[in-house]
């Protein structure tokens, strides 16, 4: 069974958290070429040569002109995988569990170094893939990440209805956890071939 609320306060949780960020890192350009990289043009600019706007209005341009949300969407699609990943460790193994939350943790870092929240990191992830990353769109990486977190989920949440015994354990219905286990309509080949009737 899926988490569904856990997975909506995570998914919150982490998107706001990157929002959250983003306004603390933020501070207004100071100078045109630094102003173009956070989406600001020139009529943004006064007579003096300031952007005419209050740091938070100055973020809140920004944030939408660089479709920064697109990324906070990311964010969050990531961190409601790695709690349900956490929430079913336990039944889902180490190594499952391991490798799923590296895997969310990868998309999260992706999303970050594909933003504006972290200059160095957005560096470090440009030189890691290469100039194809510069113009990736962010939308895209947000679809990438809904698909390879959904899929995840309805993967993992399978694996965790499916039999716990093994298949060579499987075929006799004499003991309790494999009476149980046969009555699953998610095994109904168990055994005898047939879901054990009450």
């Amino acid at each position: 069974m899926i988490p569904y609320r856990l997975m909506v306060v995570a998914f919150l949780v982490a998107m706001l958290a990157y929002t959250g960020l983003g306004r603390a890192t933020f501070t207004v350009p100071d100078s045109p070429e630094a102003a173009a990289a956070c989406g600001f043009t020139g009529d943004d600019f006064d007579a003096s040569g300031q952007i005419e706007a209050t740091p938070t209005e100055a973020w809140w341009m920004s944030f939408v002109r660089k479709q920064e949300y697109w990324n906070a969407i990311s964010a969050g699609l990531a961190g409601a995988f790695i709690a349900f990943v956490i929430s079913a460790a336990r039944r889902l193994g180490a190594g499952v569990a391991s490798g799923a939350v590296v895997g969310g943790g990868l998309l999260a870092f992706l999303t970050v170094c594909l933003g504006c929240l972290a200059p160095v990191l957005s560096v470090v992830g440009i030189g890691i893939g290469g100039s194809m990353l510069a113009g990736f769109p962010k939308w895209l990486m947000a679809l990438i990440t809904l698909l390879l977190t959904g899929g995840g989920t309805l993967y993992l949440s399978r694996r965790l209805a499916a039999c716990p015994l093994k298949p060579s354990q499987c075929g006799k219905p004499t003991e309790k956890e494999n009476k149980e286990c046969c009555k699953t309509t998610a095994n109904q080949g168990c055994g005898t071939g047939k879901p054990t009737q009450e």
